[in-house]
């Protein structure tokens, strides 16, 4: 089983290979400086954006980005 059991609603495209995609949020370039941005504060990129705040502390939202740029 994969992801999160009852979570059915799709808004965002699969973070699959993101390293490889040209922009993040649509609108940025593509760099872990600018991934972990949209992660600390995805609001501050993009008032009206479907992603939510999810309360990462710029370290957290760093080291998920490394993360996501390491897969």
């Amino acid at each position: 089983m994969t992801g999160i059991r009852g979570a059915n609603g799709l808004v965002g495209p699969p973070l699959t290979g993101i390293r490889s995609r040209m922009y993040v949020a649509g609108m940025l370039e593509n760099t872990p400086e600018n991934m972990a941005a949209w992660i600390h504060n995805p609001q501050s990129v993009n008032p009206k954006t479907g992603m939510p705040a999810v309360g990462a502390s710029e370290q957290e939202a760093s080291d998920m980005a490394a993360y996501l740029y390491s897969r």
